[in-house]
C-alpha cells in the first residue's frame, strides 16, 4: 500500500475533486464554502479502497462478483452470494492499515475536535444512478478513537460487498472501477432536535424529532410535522407526532477500546417532551430562512437532513445542515398498468404503511353510526378513526384503509394484508384532514397519503402484483415446518402450489366477525338459533379443512381483544362466560364427525393453568380427544408461560404457538401498536431473542412441538436465522411471506448442515492423525 494517503477537506474541495470524493461530500463542501452551517470534515477517496483492495491476498476472487471477472459470481444463488460476502467482509476487516494511514488518519480526526465520529457514504461514478445508497451502505458512529476509525472504515468498504450490495451492483451491470466510493468523516455531537425539511417547490414540510435523526431514520416513530408556506413563512398544518423514545451519544467511557455500536443509546421520552413539539416558533423561523436562502441556489434539492445543537460557547442553538440530497431522477408513481403524477404540491401525510401497495380512490369516513355496508362508490377508501369490530367486514369492500389509531398488527392491517389491499395506519387527524367523496391516493409500502383534491381524472393503483406461485428457488427441502395463517376463504386460491405444511393459525375472532354481519356479535349471539349459529362455523371450518386435509389446520378460540374489559380477554373470558367457547367446540366436534381428522385448537391468551385445566375439561365434554391426532394448544402470549411451561404441560398441553404480537409488547411493556417492527431498537433485542430462546429450547426438552407467528417474523428477518438455530418446530406466517420465509430458513438449515458437514470431517480427521500417531 502506498505510505501516504491523500484526504479532501469539506471546507477545500474544488470542483476537480467532484468525481473523487463523490457528490454527498461535494455538495456539503460547496455550501460550508458558501457560509452555510455545516460540520467540517473530511473525505477519503475511492483511489483509497481500491489501494486497500490491491494488497489483500485473495483479490481475485473477492472481486468474482462484478460482471466482466472471469469469477464471475451467480448472484441468484444464495448459498454462493453469501459465501462471497462472508469472504469479502473477513478479507477485508483482518487485513490492517499501515502505520502512515493510521498516523495521518488520527491526526486528521484529532482536527474534528470531537469525541465521536460519524462516518458516511459518498458516491460518485459516471453511471445513471441516484446518489442515495444509504440503503445499501447506512453510515456509522464510532469513538475518536485510532481502533475504532480504521474498524469503522473498513466495515463501510465491506458494506460495499455484502450479499445485498453484491447482487444490487450486479444487477445494474456496474464494474468495481466504475464505483467512487467516497468515506466522509464528520463530527458526531448531541442534538437537541433533528429531521428533515422536505422541498415541495412553493410550500416545504418539517419532519423533526427529540434528539438524534435515528429514530425518524429508522421509523421508530411518527415525527412532529409542520407544513410551511415558502413565500411567508406561515404555518399551514402542523401535528403533533406521536414520540416515546430518541437517541443520544453515550458518556464516553475511560477505555480505548470500544465497539462502534457502543456509541448511541436508545432513551424514553418523558411524557412532557411527548406532548411537546420538538422544534418552538424561533426554530421554524430559521428552518424559513434556510429555505428561503436555498431556494435559488444552484443545487436543485429535494430533502434536507437537518440538525438543531447547541452553538460553540452554548449560549444558542444552532441549525446545522447534516445532509442535502438533490432531486432524485424519478419523482412519478408508478405501476405496470396505470401511473398518476402527483404535483410536489399536492398536500401529503404520513402514517404507518401496515398493508403493502398503492391504490387512489374516493374516501369513505366510518364511524361507529355507520352500517357495515358501503356507500356506492368507484374504488372506497376507508378513512375512520379505528375498525370497530362490527365493522371489519367493510374492509372486504374497499380498495384502501386509513386508520388515526393502530398498528400494523392491529386486527384491520391484518385483514387488509389477507385481502391484498393497501393500509395506512396510526394516521393523527386524518378524519378532519379529508372528507367523504375526496380523491386520496394511499401508498401501503411508505406509509403515505397524498390528497388528492385537484381535478386528475381518477385512476385506482391496485397493489403491484405478488406472485404467490412456487418458483424453483422453494424446491430445496426444508425440515422446519412452515405453515400459512388464514381468516378468510376467498384466499385459500392464492396459496395453491406454495410449500406450506398446513394453516398454522385461523384468527377466529376475524372469522366469527365476518360471519355475524351485518349484525353485532352480540346480536348474532342473542337473537340467532344456536344450532344456526354452529352450523355456520361449521361450514366456514370445513372450508379450510377440507382444503388443507391431511395437512394440520390449528382453530384458535374466540379471543375477545375488542373488550374494554381486560379480563374478558382469552380464556379468562370463558371462565366468566363459556357459552361462545361451547359454541365453538360444539362447531369442531361436528366438522370432526365428518370425517375431519386434521383439526386441532390452540387456547389464545392463556393467564394460568387452572384457566387451561377449565378449557380442557369443556374439550374432553364435547369428546374432541377422542380423536387420536387432535391436539390442544396454547398461544404463549403471557410473559408468565416462560417460567411455567412446565406446569402446562403437566396439565395436559401438547403444544405451544408463541404470539409475538402480544409477548413482545407486554414483555417489554409497550403498548402493542407503538412497537417499530421493521426494525427493533438493539436494546430490545436481548430481552426478546432470551424470552423467545428459553420457551423454544423448554417446549423441546418437555417434549413439545413450538410454533411462533405474528409479525415480527416477516418484517425482522434476522430473527428467522435464529429460531430455526433454537429448535422451533413450526413457524407460521401470511400468505404474502410464505416464500421470503420459505428461503429465510432454507438459507439457515443449509448453514447449519454445512457446519455440522466440516465439524464431523474436523473430527474425522483429528480420529485418523491421533490413530496414525498412536
Amino acid at each position: 500500500m502506498t505510505a501516504v494517503i491523500e484526504l479532501y477537506w469539506l471546507s477545500e474541495i474544488d470542483l476537480r475533486d467532484r468525481p473523487v470524493v463523490g457528490e454527498k461530500a461535494w455538495i456539503l463542501s460547496q455550501l460550508k464554502q458558501s457560509g452555510y452551517n455545516v460540520f467540517p470534515g473530511f473525505v477519503i477517496s475511492a483511489s483509497v479502497f481500491r489501494d486497500f483492495l490491491d494488497n489483500l491476498n485473495d483479490v481475485n476472487s473477492l472481486l468474482a462478483d462484478f460482471p466482466g471477472s472471469s469469477l464471475h459470481l451467480d448472484v441468484d444463488n444464495p448459498r454462493t452470494l453469501q459465501l462471497v460476502a462472508q469472504q469479502s467482509r473477513q478479507s477485508i476487516l483482518n487485513v490492517s492499515f499501515p502505520a502512515q494511514w493510521r498516523d495521518i488518519l488520527t491526526e486528521a480526526a484529532r482536527k474534528l475536535d470531537s469525541e465521536a465520529l460519524i462516518l458516511r457514504t459518498s458516491l460518485g461514478g459516471t453511471f445513471p444512478l441516484n446518489q442515495d445508497i444509504s440503503g445499501l451502505t447506512p453510515g456509522k458512529v464510532c469513538w475518536n478513537v485510532a481502533d475504532n476509525l480504521e474498524t469503522a472504515i473498513k466495515e463501510m468498504w465491506a458494506q460495499l460487498l455484502n450479499a445485498k450490495s453484491l447482487f444490487y451492483w450486479q444487477r445494474l451491470g456496474i464494474r468495481i472501477e466504475q464505483l467512487n466510493l467516497g468515506i466522509l468523516i464528520q463530527p458526531m455531537v448531541n442534538s437537541v432536535a433533528s429531521g428533515r425539511i422536505i422541498n415541495q417547490s412553493k410550500n416545504y414540510e418539517i419532519e423533526g424529532n427529540w434528539g438524534l435523526g435515528n429514530s425518524l431514520l429508522q421509523g421508530d416513530i411518527l415525527p412532529d410535522y409542520w407544513k410551511i408556506e415558502g413565500e411567508s413563512g406561515q404555518v399551514l398544518a402542523q401535528r403533533l407526532g406521536n414520540k416515546s423514545r430518541a437517541y443520544s451519544l453515550r458518556d464516553k467511557p475511560e477505555l480505548t477500546q470500544l465497539n462502534s455500536e457502543e456509541c448511541l443509546e436508545v432513551y424514553c421520552l418523558s411524557e412532557q417532551q411527548q406532548s411537546k413539539y420538538c422544534l418552538n416558533s424561533e426554530d421554524i423561523t430559521k428552518t424559513f430562512q434556510l429555505f428561503k436562502d436555498l431556494h435559488d441556489y444552484a443545487i436543485s434539492w429535494h430533502c434536507l437532513e437537518w440538525i438543531l445543537c447547541n452553538s460553540a460557547d452554548n449560549s444558542s442553538l444552532e441549525l446545522v445542515i447534516a445532509q442535502l440530497i438533490p432531486l432524485p431522477y424519478n419523482q412519478f408513481i408508478k405501476n405496470t398498468k396505470s401511473e398518476i403524477i402527483t404535483e410536489p404540491s399536492q398536500p401529503q401525510l404520513m402514517g404507518i404503511g401496515a398493508a403493502p401497495g398503492k391504490t387512489q380512490g374516493t374516501v369513505y369516513l366510518l364511524n361507529e353510526d355507520n352500517s357495515s355496508h358501503l356507500v356506492s362508490s368507484k374504488h372506497p377508501i376507508i378513512v375512520t378513526q379505528k375498525i370497530h369490530p362490527f365493522q371489519l367486514s367493510s374492509i372486504k369492500q374497499a380498495s384502501g384503509v386509513v386508520t388515526e389509531e393502530g398498528g400494523i398488527t392491529s386486527h384491520a392491517a391484518i385483514l387488509a394484508r389477507e385481502l391484498g389491499i393497501p393500509a395506512v395506519v396510526g394516521v393523527p387527524g386524518v378524519t378532519t384532514w379529508v372528507q367523504a367523496g375526496d380523491s386520496i391516493l394511499i401508498d401501503g409500502d411508505h406509509g403515505t397519503i397524498i390528497l388528492n383534491t385537484s381535478n386528475h381524472k381518477e385512476i385506482t393503483l391496485q397493489p403491484s402484483p405478488v406472485s404467490l406461485e412456487k418458483t424453483p428457488s422453494l424446491d430445496y427441502p426444508i425440515g422446519t415446518q412452515l405453515m400459512v395463517n388464514l381468516t378468510q376463504p376467498s384466499s385459500l386460491g392464492k396459496i395453491k402450489g406454495l410449500p406450506y405444511d398446513g394453516l398454522g393459525l385461523i384468527r377466529s375472532e376475524l372469522m366469527l366477525l365476518d360471519l355475524c354481519t351485518p349484525h353485532s356479535l352480540k346480536e348474532w349471539l342473542g337473537n340467532f338459533q344456536r344450532d344456526e349459529i354452529v352450523e355456520k362455523i361449521k361450514q366456514r371450518i370445513i372450508e379450510f379443512a377440507q382444503f388443507f386435509n391431511p395437512q394440520p389446520i390449528f382453530y384458535r378460540t374466540f379471543d375477545d381483544k375488542f373488550s374494554a374489559e381486560q379480563n374478558r380477554r382469552g380464556t379468562a373470558g370463558y371462565c366468566l362466560d363459556s357459552s361462545l367457547f361451547r359454541l365453538e367446540l360444539q362447531a369442531l366436534s361436528a366438522v370432526q364427525k365428518q370425517g375431519y381428522e386434521n383439526i386441532n385448537v390452540i387456547l389464545p391468551f392463556v393467564r394460568t393453568v387452572n384457566e387451561f385445566r377449565f378449557c380442557l375439561d369443556l374439550i374432553d365434554e364435547f369428546k374432541l380427544s377422542s380423536s387420536s391426532s387432535f391436539q390442544v394448544w396454547i398461544m404463549a402470549e403471557v410473559p408468565s408461560i416462560i417460567f411455567q411451561l412446565a406446569d402446562y404441560v403437566k396439565a395436559g398441553v401438547q403444544g405451544i404457538a408463541i404470539g409475538t404480537n402480544d409477548l413482545i409488547p407486554l414483555l417489554l411493556g409497550i403498548e402493542r401498536n407503538n412497537l417499530s417492527w421493521n426494525n427493533i431498537p438493539a436494546v430490545y433485542e436481548s430481552s426478546i431473542y432470551g424470552a423467545l430462546k428459553q420457551l423454544i429450547e423448554e417446549a423441546y426438552k418437555l417434549g413439545i412441538p413450538s410454533s411462533v407467528c405474528g409479525q415480527v417474523i416477516v418484517n425482522y428477518s434476522p430473527i428467522i436465522e435464529k429460531l430455526v438455530n433454537w429448535g422451533i418446530t413450526t413457524i407460521s406466517v401470511e400468505p404474502e411471506a410464505i416464500e421470503k420465509t420459505y428461503q429465510a430458513i432454507a438459507r439457515t438449515e443449509q448453514r447449519l448442515l454445512l457446519a455440522l458437514a466440516r465439524e464431523t470431517k474436523k473430527n474425522l480427521e483429528s480420529r485418523i492423525n491421533n490413530n496414525h500417531i498412536t
